[in-house]
């Protein structure tokens, strides 16, 4: 299912880090540390591995870890980069994400690690979500089938680029996603997205994908350039009943 979402009202999305504060926690994968952030449900409906930007764990993706533990769901939030190497210029960050992209061994070594990282923390089910170049490394899970042997039970992806530039085709029972993009995104285009859902409806995935009028690059990232908040407000509201529909409660 694919929705064109118009601007019809303008909400503020409101929660409270002091009555649902995460921790930072360290761990290793191979060789290097990494530093993450854990916020743990009181109601426990499921866990979240969330992915970050090509800026690294930011304020961003551990509010936003906040928020979805006062959903139900144990959230942590993962690094894609060792502890103390995030790059911090544009041309560094590009060269990151093309290291990044053209390492498979290495980046399923880290998701399997941030995985298992997890589990031990939250129960399932377990739902991989990312944003921008986190997005594309939680499509990675679902082309190469390593999430399906891992058990992941649906993905999120905001502003990510969905089709593979492998040629794979999507593994059969590959879990459900939920897709958000602008259509004024120049980074990632949306052209891919049809293609997309024909794709993982041959491989039974069902796709819930909602297209936002005139909304740019991270859109829902607060505090980003492309804020949005219409588009923030009702792609949350999606996210949360895509979350509580797949979790079943």
């Amino acid at each position: 299912m694919m929705t064109n979402a118009l601007k019809t009202g303008f909400a503020l999305i409101v929660f409270c880090a002091a009555a649902q504060a995460g921790e930072p926690i360290s761990y290793t994968i191979g060789d290097d540390r990494y530093d993450g952030y854990i916020a743990k449900a009181n109601t426990e409906h499921g866990t979240i591995v969330l992915l970050p930007t090509w800026n690294g764990l930011s304020d961003y993706e551990m509010d936003r870890a906040q928020m979805l533990a006062k959903l139900g769901f144990t959230t942590f939030a993962a690094d894609l980069y060792p502890s103390g190497r995030a790059p911090k210029t544009m041309e560094a960050k590009k060269a990151a994400l093309q290291t990044h992209l053209s390492d498979l061994d290495g980046m399923h070594e880290m998701l399997r690690g941030v995985i298992t990282q997890a589990r031990d923390n939250g129960a399932d089910p377990l739902f991989v979500m990312g944003y921008s170049m986190g997005a594309i490394t939680a499509m990675e899970l679902a082309w190469s089938g390593l999430g399906k042997e891992l058990g992941v039970d649906g993905y999120v992806i905001f502003s990510g680029r969905v089709s593979d530039t492998h040629g794979r085709m999507m593994p059969d029972g590959t879990a459900p996603f939920f897709v958000a993009h602008g259509d004024a995104d120049t980074q990632v285009n949306v052209t891919g997205l049809d293609n997309f859902v024909d794709d993982a409806d041959l491989a039974g995935a069902p796709v819930s994908a909602h297209v936002y009028a005139g909304a740019g690059h991270l859109f829902s990232a607060f505090g980003f350039p492309n804020y949005d908040a219409a588009a923030d407000a009702d792609s949350w509201a999606k996210l949360t009943a895509f979350l509580t529909d797949h979790a079943g409660f």
